[in-house]
């Protein structure tokens, strides 16, 4: 009887240990069932019963969740599946742009743009199969649908379609304080209001005006708590001035016509790549969509997101105050220096070292209020909802005529400070396309054009003029001057502590 029972028992199947299944297995099936294959055959398929099947399609939400927390889970060594994080917010990314700008997207043409992706962000294991693209589908709740017919005949603009649709998903992406614009600006950087209407109408290849030219290119983030290093780009890559200089507060390359190329910028994202991944952050940067502007490959903490050609310049964040204020505040500088000259009978010089320490001294004095406004104004509100009542700084008007009469000068009449500071925005900053030649090596510098010849002039500001090196005890000796003026004015803690500082760095450095 015992027997017949086991021999029963095991005919039966019961004694057979109940099928556990992964995580991953469960996701298979979901995606089994979902794509409308018989359960009969997927329960056969995995060795389980249909009302197990029953279960598992009941429970989906609670599957997919944990399914979910295990992607991301550091303990979990072992998933069948590989995941990439990147690829798949890269990818889901460009379906939601496409989406909004009526773009019909199918399965194999994600198929192809997953193995795209793959290949660019360096992940040459991965091949796009039809269960990864069905997992993917399912996580993100993807369902492909014909397109209407109404929807394809819509001619919205489309400006505003990228505005409100496609902007919103980086900034629900990324915090403001990880979002940023950059942007070229040309700058002649000795320009004198004497001089302006001289330069006006001029362009950047004929006569004095490329030798005091550079391009300047500023960037920020979108809540003004941080500004990228100035990169300046100049016509010499070693100007006289330059002369035993190890370090500049600024970004400095060189080309011949001082333009944006593609190998510039590609140098420069890969060394702010290096800063922010030295940070642990992830950020997006906002470009314009140029020629020498070009997909930067290997960037770990970097996105760039490029802005469409379509958009006109209201859309650059950088361009609705934050170029504007900089260039108020050096040519505000630039007058007072020219002006100081005048007043103690010595000749003005200007060299293309100063511009960039007057350069570095204004920025740092740009608010984080103009910044954030200039964003505000550009169509990127942050998403966080809480309300900047601040305003942007009012850059304090130079009353150019008062002033440059007191010191014996006359300046143009009429002329604004705000006109004095945007008559060199419309220069060219960027090169058409890459092009070897634009790029500066030491056998062009003789080889460059007669309009861009490369004199003293050219970067000292006076012809001729020898630059030489203070000793460190002539150092000392200025630094104690200094002291003893600014502890004759109300400092505090933080000029004392960078005084300290200083006083520390000179008194380490060996005797010259």
């Amino acid at each position: 009887m015992a027997e017949a029972s086991a021999d029963a028992s095991t005919l039966s199947g019961t004694t057979k240990k109940k099928k556990s299944l992964s995580i991953e297995e469960k996701i298979d099936i979901i995606n089994a069932v979902e794509s409308g294959k018989k359960k009969a055959e997927i329960a056969a398929e995995y060795g389980i019963k249909k009302n197990s099947l029953s279960s598992i399609m009941k429970n989906k939400d609670k599957v997919l969740e944990a399914f979910e927390s295990l992607r991301f889970d550091p303990k979990r060594k072992r998933l069948r599946t590989a995941f990439y994080t990147d690829l798949e917010e890269a990818l889901m990314r460009w379906y939601r742009i496409a989406q909004c700008l009526n773009v019909p997207v199918n399965g194999p043409m994600l198929r192809l743009k997953a193995n795209d992706f793959a290949q660019k962000l360096g992940h040459n294991d991965f091949k796009c199969s039809n269960g990864w693209l069905d997992r993917f589908k399912s996580r993100y709740g993807l369902v492909f649908r014909a397109q209407p017919v109404e929807a394809t005949a819509t001619s919205a603009d489309p400006a505003t379609v990228w505005c409100q649709n496609v902007l919103p998903y980086y900034l629900n992406d990324y915090h403001p304080k990880n979002v940023f614009n950059v942007k070229e600006t040309g700058l002649l950087y000795r320009m004198l209001p004497t001089n302006t209407f001289a330069f006006k109408g001029e362009t950047c290849s004929v006569g004095k005006l490329c030798k005091d030219r550079v391009t300047l290119v500023v960037g920020t983030n979108m809540d003004g708590s941080e500004k990228l290093p100035l990169l300046v780009i100049g016509k010499n890559r070693s100007p006289p001035c330059f002369k035993g200089v190890k370090s500049l507060p600024v970004y400095y390359e060189a080309n011949r016509m001082a333009r944006m190329t593609s190998e510039i910028f590609e140098q420069w994202m890969w060394k702010l790549d290096e800063k922010f991944q030295a940070q642990q952050r992830r950020v997006v940067i906002f470009v314009d969509s140029f020629p020498a502007h070009p997909e930067v490959k290997n960037l770990k903490s970097i996105e760039l997101a490029f802005l469409p050609s379509f958009l006109s310049s209201k859309f650059i964040a950088m361009k609705q105050g934050v170029i504007k204020s900089l260039k108020i505040k050096y040519r505000h500088c630039l007058i007072k220096k020219f002006l100081s000259s005048v007043e103690s009978s010595k000749e003005f010089t200007f060299s293309l070292l100063d511009a960039v320490d007057t350069l570095h001294l204004c920025w740092r004095t740009v608010t984080p209020e103009t910044i954030s406004k200039s964003y505000e104004e550009a169509g990127f509100k942050s998403q966080k909802g809480d309300e900047n009542t601040s305003n942007a700084e009012s850059d304090t008007s130079l009353d150019l005529a008062t002033d440059a009469l007191a010191a014996g000068v006359e300046f143009p009449e009429g002329l604004s400070i705000e006109e004095y500071a945007a008559l060199d925005d419309d220069l060219e900053t960027c090169e058409a396309a890459s092009n070897d030649d634009s790029v500066w090596t030491k056998e062009s510098q003789s080889d460059e054009p007669e309009f861009c010849s490369s004199d003293e002039e050219d970067d000292s500001g006076a012809p001729g003029t020898e630059i030489t090196l203070p000793s460190k005890e002539e150092a000392i000796t200025a630094l104690d001057t200094l002291k003893r003026f600014l502890r004759s004015q109300d400092m505090n803690d933080m000029l004392h502590n960078s005084l300290a500082d200083i006083e520390n760095f000179v008194s380490s450095l060996s005797s010259k």
